[in-house]
């Protein structure tokens, strides 16, 4: 007998908000702020952190809590969630995100996630990492991938996309080729206190 014993999820969907008015508060975000903070971005400019929704992105959020309600219920998480904190990404020609995790000794992360706002061709794909060293060793030659043989999974960015993942899964941007630049908001979910 065979079993697949475990598993875990990427939640993608693709939603309705307007885009015009958030990137504008986006960008006015930025100006107020120039400098950002430095995570995982090398190149690009990220926002402080913020916890709780603006009037320029609350319907966002509205979608985003039932997504995240969703998950817990498939899932079958035992506790309620909430948002944690989101911040701003502007990934200029040239920039990535080097492969990191929302886990963290200071934090309950549960979900974390990325919304697109502006997205071009070569803007750099969102890659996971599987945590699992001998897949590269065992496939090296394989051309043929699925779930048991495939050590990364790609995303292509595109506007008014959300993509959902366990927050403990490794990942990282790749270098956008583009001449304009990528905007996104990502976002973490913790259990509710």
């Amino acid at each position: 007998m065979f079993n697949n014993i475990f598993a875990t999820y990427l939640y993608s969907k693709k939603l309705d908000i307007n885009l015009t008015s958030l990137k504008k508060h986006i960008l006015q975000t930025q100006r107020n702020d120039e400098k950002g903070v430095h995570l995982s971005n090398l190149g690009g400019w990220q926002s402080q952190g913020f916890k709780n929704p603006m009037s320029s992105n609350k319907s966002l959020f509205k979608s985003l809590d039932l997504i995240a309600k969703e998950i817990k219920d498939t899932v079958g998480y035992t506790y309620d969630l909430e948002l944690n904190h989101y911040w701003y990404n502007i990934n200029y020609s040239g920039s990535y995100n080097i492969p990191h995790s929302h886990v963290g000794l200071k934090n309950d992360n549960i979900i974390s996630g990325v919304f697109y706002i502006q997205t071009f061709v070569d803007s750099g794909r969102l890659v996971f990492k599987r945590n699992e060293p001998l897949v590269g060793v065992m496939f090296a030659d394989n051309t043929h991938y699925n779930e048991y043989n495939s050590s990364m999974w790609n995303v292509n960015p595109n506007d008014n996309f959300c993509h959902l993942f366990p927050a403990h899964l490794e990942h990282y941007v790749e270098t956008n080729l583009n001449s304009s630049d990528r905007i996104s908001m990502s976002f973490n979910y913790s259990i509710k206190r």
